[in-house]
């Protein structure tokens, strides 16, 4: 995935990005989030869809060589 650059726009108090053709946005609305620093910007209608569509991009052995502890016996809730 490359970078770009784009310019921010400032009026009235409000800032606003130009987004360049290649990273178009399908939608007509989205959802913003700050997270320190850094921006994200999610297709409001179809928030899931990269995360659905990113699944299928792991591999068979993915995480095979994670560590996982064995399962804990533990007593059942009553």
């Amino acid at each position: 995935m490359a970078f770009e650059t784009t310019d921010i726009l400032e009026s009235a108090g409000y800032q606003s990005l130009k987004i360049p053709e290649d990273f178009k946005i399908d939608d007509d609305k989205v959802y913003i989030k700050k997270v320190g620093n850094a921006l994200f910007v999610i297709p409001f209608h179809k928030p899931w869809e990269n995360l659905e569509n990113s699944v299928s991009e792991f591999t068979r052995d993915f995480m095979d060589d994670r560590g996982q502890p064995a399962v804990q016996q533990r007593e059942n809730f009553d």
